[in-house]
């Protein structure tokens, strides 16, 4: 049972997952993967964020930032909607604030922006006497970096023909063209502040959902054309022990890529196998700060493949450094265990 205690110390996460020919996050004009000037490809945190809300909200959760009835909307309607629903005619305030917190878990987990409109009150239901929501933008406990592409990849166009016909005479194709990424491991990581915890009303058992439906959303949406073929990698998260006001940040500065054969170069992946995943940097940077952290959790996919020391390091165990600290490590599991004759 998830714990409702606000969240009770610091969390960082580092998130891995690939991407096949597909395009994993398509920028505003072309629809072309997102590139940096030095050829680094980039997924924004507004993108992952929508693979946990959209799990979150097929597993029953109330989503602040989605639709109604199929059409996006504002936070107005949004919220208008959800008083209409639970039967409440007018909110303001504190109190409206407090109800969008306790009533939706993607803004507990992100913030949202709380300030309405000018004439929108009457809309959302509120009073309009006084109106003045305290805060007016609420920042959210859980932070997310830009995610970016691990490594050199290849960008691939796709084109082809498509025939819309209304009646069988009417053969005439449109060609289409598509822009994809032959292979990318699409890296990102994340604090959660147990301050901002406060304000938010983040709780423990919130940051779980988190991190699941962050592993297990980026592959429910392979459901469309362009995020076929995603997979979870690999999720690393540090619990800092209460009261720490450390955190490593970064993490994914301590990740290095090798191709598995040393010769296939970067470009050339089209998978797992044919790289390994270097955690050393961040196994010493865990150790070296050892006597800041409670635990470590983490899951991964048995396809990426990691060097010896860090295959013994991830595995279920209470890791010793030193002679005075030491730390869990802890196996989440989210996909359930291997079976034979699978």
């Amino acid at each position: 049972m998830m714990t409702q205690e606000i969240l009770t110390s610091r969390r960082e996460f580092l998130f891995c997952y690939d991407i096949r020919m597909g395009n994993p996050n398509g920028d505003p004009d072309e629809n072309r993967p997102r590139i940096l000037p030095d050829g680094t490809y980039y997924v924004t945190d507004v993108r992952l964020k929508r693979f946990i809300r959209d799990h979150l909200k097929a597993q029953g959760h109330n989503i602040l930032v989605d639709n109604i009835e199929g059409r996006t909307t504002n936070l107005t309607g949004r919220v208008g909607s959800h008083l209409k629903d639970v039967g409440k005619p007018e909110a303001n305030g504190r109190e409206l604030v407090d109800i969008i917190l306790r009533s939706f878990v993607d803004a507990r987990m992100f913030g949202s922006t709380l300030a309405f409109k000018r004439g929108e009150e009457k809309e959302a239901a509120v009073k309009p006497r006084n109106w003045e929501p305290e805060p007016k933008t609420l920042t959210g406990a859980t932070q997310i970096e830009q995610g970016e592409v691990l490594h050199q990849a290849q960008e691939v166009d796709i084109r082809g023909t498509s025939i819309f016909g209304s009646t069988e005479e009417r053969r005439q194709g449109t060609f289409t063209e598509n822009f994809v990424l032959r292979y990318g491991l699409v890296g990102f990581g994340g604090v959660a502040n147990e301050y901002s915890a406060k304000k938010s009303l983040l709780t423990d058992g919130d940051y779980a959902e988190l991190l699941g439906a962050a592993w297990r959303g980026v592959r429910s949406a392979g459901n469309t054309r362009t995020k076929a073929g995603q997979v979870p990698r690999l999720l690393v998260n540090v619990v800092y022990k209460p009261g720490s006001e450390f955190q490593l940040s970064r993490m994914l500065d301590y990740v290095r890529l090798g191709a598995a054969d040393g010769q296939k170069p970067p470009e050339s992946w089209t998978g797992p196998l044919d790289y390994v995943a270097d955690l050393a940097l961040l196994r010493d940077r865990l150790e070296g700060y050892a006597h800041h952290i409670e635990r470590i959790e983490y899951d991964r996919s048995p396809d990426l493949q990691l060097t010896e020391e860090d295959k013994a390091f991830f595995k279920p165990h209470l890791h010793r450094v030193g002679e005075n600290d030491s730390f869990e490590v802890i196996h989440l599991d989210f996909d359930g265990p291997e079976r034979d004759g699978r």
